[in-house]
């Protein structure tokens, strides 16, 4: 009872804090906090801040029951059938850094009172339709109410129960596009622009792209309605229609099927920039090479930016712009790649001194590390497209191979091996 009683009392000076280490130093300060002792040193880490003092400074130290030690001896003390008592206890443990202690307590909060709607919320749970449910799958059930077209009920009950306990920013993301839809959907185009702008802040490409051109769509359309030039979508399958036909003419965003259509010509319109300045390319590349690889480099920012807001639709583009890059990158290692062979043909042409055959092997490996630079390139630029690409693929691995076993006897060489 006395142990119990002293941990009790210090209970009530660690409502906030984990630390219950007492210190007091030669000169009669005291500090109490978290007590971490190395090298000879002691770190004191408080709620508002760690210091560092040496062990000679200090007078004694007092050493607090931990965290969970004090957690038992609260659990010890009060009734376990107060689920208002155990939720106290159970937010005390997750700020003080006891996770799965709160969770079990939380548990037995839920086998007292299954509706007990703060321990639900503390695991993170959704009330939705009269019951509660864990995240994932309250998303879930959000993803198919919107499918289903029941946006009022989504925006004023169980998105905003969603967001009182999302944490995760993947899950928060996923929040947000739901109800970015679901506001789109239900004509609601400023907020739904508002959202879509939230999104591309916090996502990453693709994903941004697309949003990013949702927001140029709306904001170029604020009252909703978009002008189709063509049928959406625009070819039959062999079985059939994808999906719904949409005649051109004027027609809403709200309309999933339209807001697609307009995606696609936002994605055209990128490609016709790309495919504009791959034919600039194509014209200076023989007198103007550094302002061809300009342009080339430009397009094919392009054709990846369509591609990131509708799928592999700029795909061939993405895949002609390489072959371009990759002919001007092979141009440019021959050229490195005669430098070396005309090096190598030195070396059986004159007697040199031993300084200058390490000088002329140094060249030659300067030569190697170009050619090895521009094959990496090369790789990196084929790589996504290993179908369509995979003859240059395997050349330039092969010469990779080759110039790396050249590189390693030549360094051998100058190391005197």
């Amino acid at each position: 009872m006395k142990r119990l009683a002293a941990v009790l009392l210090i209970v009530a000076a660690l409502s906030a804090s984990a630390g219950g280490d007492r210190v007091v130093l030669t000169d009669g300060r005291v500090f109490e906090g978290t007590v971490t002792e190395f090298d000879g040193k002691v770190l004191i880490e408080m709620d508002y801040g760690t210091i560092s003092v040496s062990a000679s400074e200090i007078e004694s130290i007092e050493r607090g029951p931990t965290p969970a030690e004090v957690l038992e001896a609260r659990l010890d003390d009060i009734d376990r059938t107060d689920a208002d008592a155990l939720f106290d206890l159970a937010v005390w443990a997750d700020n003080n850094g006891l996770n799965r202690r709160a969770e079990k307590i939380l548990a037995e909060i839920l086998d007292l009172d299954s509706d007990h709607s703060d321990a639900h919320m503390r695991l993170g749970h959704v009330k939705a339709d009269g019951k509660w449910m864990e995240l994932p799958v309250a998303i879930q059930l959000a993803q198919g109410k919107l499918e289903a077209g029941k946006y009022k009920t989504l925006l004023k009950q169980l998105l905003p129960a969603i967001k009182k306990v999302v944490k995760d920013p993947k899950r928060k993301l996923q929040v947000m596009h739901i109800e970015a839809h679901c506001l789109l959907r239900g004509k609601q185009f400023d907020r739904a622009r508002r959202c879509f702008e939230q999104l591309v802040k916090e996502s990453s490409m693709p994903h941004s792209a697309r949003y990013a051109a949702v927001v140029e769509i709306l904001k170029t359309h604020p009252e909703g309605m978009y002008v189709l030039a063509e049928v959406y979508p625009p070819t039959a399958m062999l079985l059939g229609s994808p999906g719904p036909i949409i005649k051109s003419g004027p027609a809403s965003l709200a309309r999933p099927e339209v807001l697609a259509a307009a995606l696609r010509d936002h994605a055209k319109a990128a490609i016709k920039e790309g495919r504009g300045l791959m034919a600039d390319g194509k014209k200076t590349e023989p007198v103007e090479p550094e302002a061809a690889r300009t342009k080339y480099a430009l397009a094919s920012k392009c054709f990846d930016q369509a591609d990131a807001v509708v799928p592999n639709i700029a795909r061939s583009w993405r895949v002609e712009i390489s072959r371009r890059r990759i002919a001007m990158i092979t141009k440019d290692m021959n050229v490195q790649a005669g430098k070396f062979d005309a090096l190598k043909a030195e070396l059986g042409e004159r007697d040199m001194s031993p300084t200058a055959y390490s000088d002329l092997v140094v060249r030659m490996l300067r030569s190697l590390k170009r050619v090895r630079a521009d094959l990496k390139d090369i790789l990196e630029l084929a790589g996504p497209f290993e179908r369509e690409l995979i003859l240059e693929i395997t050349d330039a691995t092969l010469r990779l191979q080759r110039v790396k076993a050249l590189t390693e006897i030549l360094k051998q060489e100058l190391n005197g091996k």
